[in-house]
């Protein structure tokens, strides 16, 4: 299986939760390292993303900070970005993700060598995460937040991503930013 860089975001506020998400449970696991886990076998390294670095170093997991803290999923991007370098493809995920199964990544790895800067699902609207960007994709999420802009999904236009319909199984993936969307996973 190929493998590529992986960068789990998990630099925000859990305001919806009510508590730090990358660390809330779903059958003993932190939702973190659950989404650790089943990407391990694509990451031919894994980093995490959070608002400051070592936040989950107790939990194994290599962590580097946001540039700037408060600027959400994009800022985490910045980061991701950065900490690449100026070659090469990384893939970015949500750390309250649950359900990305490997073949949806096997998808984006295949389809990269048709796309310039970035490779993602779409629906009616862009899922930005998963999501696999290049590294040449910085000045435009740079220039994006200088601009005051904060949406993934803007920058994937503004790049010309190759959209991928989204997976017939797609629906067995879930965003867990709720209490209820926790407890209905069985946390």
């Amino acid at each position: 299986m190929e493998s590529v860089p992986t960068y789990i975001l998990a630099g925000g506020a859990s305001t919806r939760l009510g508590s730090d998400k990358a660390r809330a449970e779903l059958r003993g696991v932190p939702l973190i390292v659950r989404v650790a886990r089943d990407l391990g076998p694509v990451a031919s390294r894994l980093v995490v993303v959070a608002d400051r670095a070592g936040k989950y170093g107790d939990l194994g997991l290599d962590t580097i900070g946001d540039l700037a803290p408060g600027h959400g999923p994009l800022g985490g991007i910045q980061a991701a970005l950065h900490h690449q370098g100026p070659r090469g493809w990384l893939l970015c995920v949500s750390c309250d993700r649950v359900g990305v199964r490997l073949d949806w990544i096997t998808s984006l790895l295949r389809s990269r060598r048709g796309a310039d800067r970035a490779v993602a699902f779409r629906g009616e609207r862009w899922e930005p995460f998963p999501a696999l960007l290049h590294a040449s994709l910085g000045p435009v999420v740079d220039e994006a937040l200088a601009n005051g802009s904060t949406a993934p999904w803007r920058v994937l236009d503004r790049c010309g991503a190759v959209a991928l319909p989204l997976p017939d199984d797609w629906g067995t993936c879930t965003d867990v930013n709720t209490r209820e969307a926790l407890q209905r996973l069985g946390g």
